[in-house]
């Protein structure tokens, strides 16, 4: 969820919950102050009544006067408010009013009486709704007005943001053209632009040498390498070694060609990862395959496959080195790995490019099959790094590798761009 919607939508929670309780306290003040102005009016007629009796000794003529009544001698009752409603036949309807009662005294007669005075709230309710309203619709009004005011501050502070972050988005480290962040006024925008030029600066320094370490390393590794065989090919030439001494001398060529290989595998991977091969090549995958698996037919003849391939024309947009790879090592691992006298079936489409082959029961979890010096049987001379290879150059492209087993039956299921396989075992 974006940050301007989620804001908003907190503030309407907020609102939703705010508003009737607003209204409703808003509501009670306005009754209140105008009750209180009203007993104000009415206790100020109080006044008037009693300095007039106690001068004149008479009620004097009041037009808020309702009614008054003599009490018995030495009986009491305590002043009061209440509302009411009064019939009026000249409105013919109910009107409200606010009463007060009282007790004064009339010196002229020597007894006490209770007045009742009153005064009229139509007008004064209708003027508590209008104030309502009014209050009401100036509140909805501030709260959309926050809102668009919200929004417009929202797109116009954080568009700097959003700019960098189109930027970064297709920033890479291999880019050599340097990246310009946008400033902003913002000052915490600010720091965090400096914060990521500095990292971006540090990251790119650490991987220009990571990559000159990688490139130096396989490089020089492979002199020594090479010279080593070309020695152990010659003692293995000699005729002075025994049987035991020959033995320790293959042993020593076969793991020089296995760190030489692992090296190159390596270097391989780095390389994918780093995205340095970024050529797009139209390649006709039906005549790669056609072709990889020409140039594996005598291992093929000599394993006694059987092979079935089902070949759709299929045109793929990525560079050739890598697709040569990827479907070398898909077609090598089901052949290397097959049994005597077993089958290899093929079927390429648009879509996708199954191989399936029968072999023995891998003691690799499948979870773990996709990763780096991952064997399925450890007795093989297998570096364990082909389908990791091959898993880096389907992220590379969005293709999708999935591995199934059924028994001794293995398939691997190559989803070209915007395929799912749904119905497959996902390599974590």
């Amino acid at each position: 969820m974006k940050l301007i919607k989620k804001t908003n939508k907190y503030y309407l929670i907020f609102l939703v919950f705010l508003f009737p309780i607003m209204i409703g306290v808003d509501y009670y003040i306005i009754q209140f102050a105008v009750n209180y102005e009203v007993e104000d009016i009415l206790l100020h007629e109080q006044e008037r009544i009693n300095y007039h009796l106690a001068q004149n000794k008479t009620l004097p003529p009041s037009n808020y006067l309702m009614k008054t009544e003599p009490l018995k001698e030495n009986y009491n009752l305590v002043e009061v408010f209440r509302d009411t409603i009064i019939y009026e036949a000249y409105a013919d309807k109910n009107v409200p009013y606010r009463l007060y009662s009282f007790n004064a005294s009339n010196a002229s007669e020597g007894q006490q009486l209770r007045i009742t005075l009153k005064h009229v709230l139509l007008e004064i309710n209708e003027l508590i709704w209008w104030l309502f309203i009014a209050t009401s619709f100036i509140m909805l009004v501030l709260g959309i007005g926050f809102y668009f005011i919200n929004k417009r501050i929202y797109k116009w502070a954080w568009n700097p943001f959003f700019e960098n972050l189109s930027k970064l988005k297709n920033y890479g480290v291999t880019i050599e053209k340097p990246i310009h962040l946008k400033s902003s006024k913002i000052s915490e925008f600010e720091e965090l632009n400096q914060v990521v030029t500095t990292l971006m600066a540090q990251v790119r320094k650490d991987f220009q040498n990571l990559k000159e370490f990688n490139e130096n390393i396989s490089h020089e590794i492979q002199t020594p390498l090479t010279i080593i065989r070309n020695k152990v090919v010659l003692l293995l030439e000699s005729k002075n070694l025994d049987e035991k001494e020959l033995g320790l001398m293959q042993t020593i060529h076969q793991e020089t060609n296995k760190l030489s290989k692992i090296g190159k595998a390596l270097t391989l991977i780095s390389r994918i990862e780093n995205q340095e091969f970024k050529r797009l090549d139209s390649i006709d995958v039906r005549a790669m395959i056609t072709n990889i698996v020409s140039n594996m037919e005598e291992i093929i003849h000599f394993k006694e496959l059987r092979v079935d391939a089902k070949l759709d024309v299929m045109i793929l947009e990525c560079d050739h080195v890598l697709a040569d790879i990827l479907f070398t090592n898909l077609i090598k691992n089901a052949v290397q790995h097959n049994t005597q006298g077993g089958f290899v079936n093929m079927q390429l489409d648009r879509k996708k490019f199954v191989i399936s082959n029968n072999g023995e029961v891998p003691e690799v979890d499948m979870e773990r099959l996709f990763q780096r010096f991952q064997r399925g049987n450890p007795a093989k001379r297998s570096l364990g790094l082909g389908l990791a290879i091959s898993q880096k150059i389907c992220e590379i492209y969005g293709f999708r590798l999935a591995y199934e087993q059924n028994g001794k039956t293995h398939v691997f299921s190559l989803f070209f761009k915007g395929q799912d396989a749904d119905f497959l075992k996902q390599p974590m």
